[in-house]
């Protein structure tokens, strides 16, 4: 971790002018096209309370016209209502957006292909537990005005990510109406394959008025979410060479699963706002985000790479290499067929406080902004599981590429073992695991402008200066338990619990699979004290592990961290007149990042201390420093038309779990292994190049199409290498392997996107009410240079990045009845890296989504919802190798029907 970094400023080359229609237009002067001096907006006629399709389409367009940066916006059609029910569902049709689902929604998202996306509220970093970032996925999108996708970053905004950031906008007093304002929705959302109806709720309630200070405005915002989902799947998993079977890639597990629970996520913000005068106002700000998850999951697996087996009947997919089809069996008489039975039941929690003062100050030639910010959260999960084994198995076969779905999906035979009967199942191991992280987060900031001048140069100079201080810690701890009577496995039955057991098992229209007993994940934990006591019993060498009521702490998975943060920046306003006029900023960023981190090192012991683990604590610090130039310019053809040009530089750190400074020496391994973090990572840097060529028009009409080419280094990669010396982990002059994070390359991102957007109000009649957007992005280059040999189809793929993105919306909108349907496209893309056998990285299929909603509003104040999602029943489907070595296997989605109403006075 003792680096330093700068990214120093590069001469932009020339991009050539894109034309644009500008019949009957007249081009802005440089005094029009130069950004005013800044200051809020207190029209009291004004409410931002958008109501309706049209408004939020105009007001995003609005945003994305006049910012410096290159953004896209989502904007709320109504108080609690954006398009869809969280913050990553309503980004999934933003240009250059890539969103992944799971569990009933919107999970993570990617901006031109490259994730680890920087997140803020109302502008202020915000991150959750020991991670840099917040789970987007657990903001309700009723407590939502806005949201923005910044892909460019300007020298006043906080770095953090070589992605982009994505800033959510809550609601504020004083952009509502003069008086009270009492606004909510209720809503039910049923799925298909759960079966169950979610529950949403939101309510805010605020006030605007005069008072002998100044004006005055309070606002509570609140929402309590309960998502009900459930997916099925039938997947198999990690291909590598089989032991005995020479020359031969085989999936170490096929299994058929069931993953099912809820996620209740109640949130809250608060807000004072008072404007003292027009020169001086101040901002108070307190919100809650929590989210509560209690999740199963059932499957029955095989292992299809263990020792001590025979395989026979094996079949070869027609590379010759990888195996398709093959039957198991014993290698010897009373050897177990590696077949289990997994249920596992967790339950998580995540609470997020934040808290925001804000001060703004102007005239007619400065302005200054302080403002500072105190968040804390915590996150934590309990997690239990039982593996069992069924009995009389003889032999087992699997099909890893069966045809009983469409692309393929392994499908298995179990011969000799009776699954109806509870009696024949053992228990082979229970585990049961704890965790969290937690984090105090302190920001402050000051920033100055100085107006310079109407006409010259340089119009403004912006400085400021920004202190942060993070507070993070770690902790992860497991305990295994095998219980044996008489020598062999626990039986099902006797296990507590167990008279609770029931069969279990994926439903596929057209695919057989198998139906399996197990204790229901909410039954076991029900039962965790007796359980704790039977291990005790059962298992005494680890009776003393399973005394305590939680499982003690992993030294390797515990940390506790402190960054701190200081940054100064200045930024030149600029605008002149040749042939168009022109304006822009110049910046640059400077930022110094030093901390420290204490974890253990540890390896096992032996005869001469009682094989106890030796233990040490380890102590680690470091330091960055980044200097960070942007340059943005703005070419105005006419008041409608302009290119926007823009070369920018960030810097992404590393997470905190991957630099703590721990190993442990597996020393009872020839050679030894160490599995390690890694304190001398280094921070992701990029350098971007954007230009984007924008015709605004109407109401929110737009035609835009962007380019950009973005070059990042030290990308991550996790990876065994041999060593040939261990002596940094206290074994001198011994060779082994070192498991860890490591940098791997540069990567370069080359591609394009447009939009187009109108309402047809040129048309006659009914017709004026309809409207249209279509956008798209291609990404022509994403390569991550990996350190393994550039020998296979997709060995540079970059992660998570789908060459094709696609979306059409038709809208129709009155005040009355309004309507939308929308088409998503995803192409495929490499999901993960597979480090033994990085040819068999496994790769996500095309996706697709049609969804619809309609609206209606029978008085003023309440609007009616039917919504559709997932229409067309899009699965998503996997397989191994960019070019289809092997069907990885599907999981299936739900489609979606909700139904609400909202009210606004």
């Amino acid at each position: 971790m003792r680096l330093k970094v700068a990214l120093t400023s590069t001469t932009a080359a020339g991009l050539a002018l894109m034309a644009m229609p500008a019949a009957a237009q007249t081009a802005p002067t440089a005094a029009q096209a130069a950004e005013p001096l800044s200051g809020p907006d207190r029209d009291p006629t004004k409410e931002i309370l958008v109501i309706g399709i049209r408004g939020s389409v105009a007001t995003a367009s609005a945003k994305k016209k006049d910012a410096k940066q290159i953004v896209d916006s989502v904007v709320s059609e109504d108080a609690g209502k954006l398009p869809d029910n969280n913050v990553v569902e309503a980004l999934s049709r933003v240009t250059g957006v890539q969103i992944d689902r799971a569990r009933g929604q919107g999970q993570s998202l990617t901006i031109r292909g490259l994730d680890g996306v920087q997140t803020t509220i109302n502008g202020n970093e915000t991150s959750l537990g020991a991670g840099r970032a917040l789970d987007l996925s657990v903001i309700p999108a009723e407590l939502v005005k806005s949201i923005d996708v910044y892909k460019t970053r300007t020298a006043d905004q906080v770095e953090g990510s070589i992605a982009g950031t994505v800033n959510v906008q809550l609601r504020r007093p004083l952009e509502l109406k003069e008086g009270w304002t009492l606004a909510g929705s209720v809503r039910g959302a049923w799925d298909e394959n759960s079966k169950k109806i979610s529950p949403y709720a939101s309510a805010l309630i605020g006030k605007r008025f005069d008072t002998g200070i100044g004006e005055i405005g309070f606002l509570v915002n609140a929402a309590l979410t309960k998502t009900f989902y459930q997916e099925t799947y039938i997947e198999s998993e990690s291909p590598d060479a089989a032991p005995n079977l020479p020359n031969v890639v085989v999936p170490y597990r096929a299994q058929y699963g069931l993953e099912a629970g809820n996620v209740r996520s109640p949130s809250i913000n608060a807000v004072v706002q008072w404007q003292a005068n027009d020169d001086l106002d101040f901002v108070f700000e307190g919100g809650y985000i929590g989210s509560r998850e209690q999740r199963s999951v059932d499957r029955i697996f095989t292992l299809n790479r263990e020792g001590g087996v025979a395989y026979s009947n094996v079949e070869l997919m027609p590379d010759g290499v990888t195996a398709r089809k093959l039957t198991v069996s014993r290698a010897t008489p009373n050897a177990a067929l590696p077949v289990f039975i997994d249920g596992q039941y967790n339950s998580n929690y995540s609470d997020l406080y934040t808290t925001n003062f804000e001060t703004h100050w102007r005239s007619d030639r400065a302005q200054v902004n302080v403002s500072a910010q105190y968040n804390w959260s915590k996150a934590g999960n309990y997690f239990v599981q039982q593996i069992l084994q069924p009995t009389g198995l003889t032999s087992f076969t699997v099909d890893f590429a069966s045809q009983q779905y469409n692309g393929g999906v392994p499908s298995i035979t179990l011969n000799g073992a009776n699954l109806s009967n509870p009696a024949n199942y053992g228990v082979e191991r229970f585990q049961d695991n704890s965790g969290g992280s937690s984090n105090k987060e302190f920001v402050s900031q000051v920033d100055v402008t100085l107006k310079l001048s109407e006409n010259s140069l340089l119009r403004s100079l912006q400085t400021g200066a920004r202190f942060s201080q993070r507070i993070t810690s770690n902790y992860y701890g497991y305990r295994d338990g095998f219980p044996r009577v008489n020598g062999a496995r626990a039986p099902l039955t006797g296990f507590p619990g167990g008279s609770e057991a029931a069969l279990t098992g994926p439903k596929i229209d057209g695919v057989d699979t198998l139906q399996w007993y197990r204790i229901p994940g909410a039954t076991v934990l029900d039962n965790i004290d007796a359980i704790r006591a039977y291990i005790q019993k059962t298992n005494p060498g680890n009776a003393a592990r399973f005394a305590s009521e939680k499982p003690a702490g992993d030294l390797g998975q515990t940390f506790a961290s402190e960054e701190n943060r200081w940054a100064m920046f200045a930024q030149l306003s600029y605008a002149f007149d040749m042939l168009f006029p022109v304006d822009g900023l110049l910046g640059v960023r400077y930022v110094n990042t030093w901390g420290t981190s204490s974890s253990f090192n540890y390896r096992p012991g032996d005869a001469s201390n009682g094989f106890q683990d030796i233990i040490q604590p380890s102590p680690g610090r470091g330091n960055y420093e980044d200097i960070l130039p942007s340059a943005t310019a703005t070419i105005h053809f006419t008041p409608k038309a302009q290119l926007r040009l823009s070369y920018t530089t960030n810097v992404q750190r590393p997470g905190f779990y991957d630099i703590r400074p721990f190993y442990y020496a597996e020393t009872r391994a020839n050679p030894p292994i160490i599995f390690s973090g890694n304190p001398d990572l280094k921070p992701q840097t990029e350098h971007a190049f954007d230009a984007s060529a924008e015709y605004y028009f109407g109401r929110g009409g737009q035609l835009t199409l962007a380019a950009y080419y973005k070059k990042a280094s030290n990308f991550l990669y996790y990876d065994r290498v041999q060593a040939l010396d261990l002596t940094a982990y206290g074994l001198p002059g011994q060779a082994g392997f070192v498991e860890q994070q490591r940098n791997a390359g540069d990567g370069t991102f080359i591609g394009i996107e447009g939009t187009a957007q109108s309402f047809f109000d040129f048309l006659p009649g009914i017709l004026r009410n309809f409207g249209a957007s279509i956008n798209g992005s291609y990404v022509a280059k994403a390569r991550v240079e990996y350190p393994y040999p550039e020998d296979f189809p997709g060995a540079f793929d970059s992660l998570n990045t789908s060459k094709w993105t696609a979306n059409a919306a038709l809208f129709y909108d009155t005040p009355t009845f309004s309507s939308r349907v929308a088409f998503n496209y995803r192409s495929p893309y490499r999901g993960g890296i597979w480090y033994p056998n990085p040819e068999y990285s496994w790769y996500q299929d095309n996706t697709y989504r049609l969804d619809a909603a309609v609206n209606y509003t029978p008085v003023k104040f309440m609007t009616l919802s039917i919504e559709g999602g997932n229409l067309l029943g899009n699965d998503v489907y996997r397989y191994f190798g960019q070019n289809n070595l092997l069907p990885l296997g599907v999981r299936l989605q739900a489609r979606t029907v909700q139904a609400s109403a909202r009210f606004r006075f």
